[in-house]
């Protein structure tokens, strides 16, 4: 079939990998695909041939623009649309009514709840897709026809870590936290007083990637901390599992006041992760409430410390969790929730 998406494309970002993941799997699967994207704020990757970039990025604020050509010339029976308030609306609008004479609609839930703008609700769709029972109890209120597909895990990636290691010009004798995300005043600066008191007795290298719009005097907390190497760069999914397959820990931060009452989250970088021999050490939030042992959680520093100090002397832990992991990853494969959106499109298509 043919098949559109509209969303972030090759882009720092959870929708974006969303997208990817299920957009890669059905052109594998030997369907048609057209990306239209907004232009992009935080590439990571080479745009494919099938890449259409057509729109401003509303999440950038500093221009507006939309080519409507693009939307009606090319063909497709299936429109997919990610988080569609990052795209210029009014717009949109305009051309709304053509896009549905040709195609059936899916709205995929990125949303942590049910937006604001009263423009948002100008368009309908024939379907709406949550990620889990949170997000569908939300959207319940404005719609009827909803589908629970849950958001797609990282590939399964073994790789040797000292290969990874040269690859990557990282010491091979030392102990490796990896970390990354991009907001490192959120997700990286309040471990780093924890992270100093573990190191005086497990010695390791704590290696971080950094968006590099930030600038040294942005993250020159770093200074104070001799155990950190930070690396400016905008990694692509295949290169960040490189960095995971060398590492002994994906550390992953999260404070608790990030989620508000109410909201649904899931944590794309985690699962994102999921596919590396990697433990996940990540802090005990509403981001991964539906998780079990697939991570390692702490909710304090003295759990902190002990995990470390657990993985580091490589306790049965690490090999219960990078299991459960790998469970997980395999049940909600790139492949599988693909299978599960084409399933879907063939009912919207067969029946209406």
């Amino acid at each position: 079939m043919n098949i559109a998406i509209l969303s972030r494309w090759n882009s720092a970002c959870g929708v974006s990998l969303h997208s990817e993941f299920i957009g890669r799997e059905f052109v594998k699967k030997g369907h048609e695909l057209t990306i239209f994207a907004p232009e992009n704020v935080r590439p990571i990757d080479k745009d494919e041939d099938y890449v259409i970039r057509c729109c401003s990025d509303e999440g950038d604020h500093s221009k507006t623009f939309f080519h409507a050509k693009p939307f009606l010339e090319n063909d497709y029976e299936i429109m997919v649309i990610q988080r569609l308030e990052w795209i210029p609306l009014e717009p949109l609008k305009r051309i709304f009514s053509a896009i549905r004479k040709k195609a059936k609609i899916i709205y995929v839930v990125h949303e942590r709840k049910l937006p604001l703008n009263p423009l948002f609700y100008d368009f309908t769709f024939d379907t709406v897709i949550c990620f889990d029972e949170r997000y569908k109890k939300q959207w319940a209120k404005k719609h009827k026809d909803i589908y629970i597909i849950p958001y797609p895990v990282g590939y399964l990636q073994k790789g040797d870590k000292i290969t990874a290691r040269r690859e990557l010009g990282m010491p091979e004798d030392k102990k490796i936290i990896f970390s990354y995300g991009w907001a490192p005043e959120l997700h990286i600066f309040p471990i780093l007083p924890s992270l100093k008191n573990i190191y005086e007795e497990h010695p390791f290298l704590f290696l971080v990637l950094a968006d590099p719009k930030y600038t040294k005097a942005d993250l020159k907390i770093f200074k104070e901390y001799q155990f950190v190497e930070l690396r400016y760069e905008l990694a692509s999914t295949e290169r960040i599992y490189k960095y995971l397959n060398a590492s002994d820990i994906y550390l992953i931060h999260k404070e608790k006041s990030e989620v508000r009452q109410g909201e649904a989250v899931v944590p794309s970088a985690i699962l994102m992760c999921l596919g590396a021999p990697t433990p996940v050490l990540t802090s005990d939030t509403e981001f991964v409430w539906f998780l079990d042992k697939e991570v390692i959680r702490y909710s304090n520093e003295d759990e902190f410390k002990n995990f470390i100090a657990k993985i580091f002397n490589k306790n049965k832990i690490v090999g219960e969790t990078i299991k459960a992991a790998e469970n997980y990853a395999t049940s909600n494969s790139p492949s599988t929730i693909a299978d599960e959106f084409i399933k879907l499109f063939n009912q919207l298509l067969k029946y209406g």
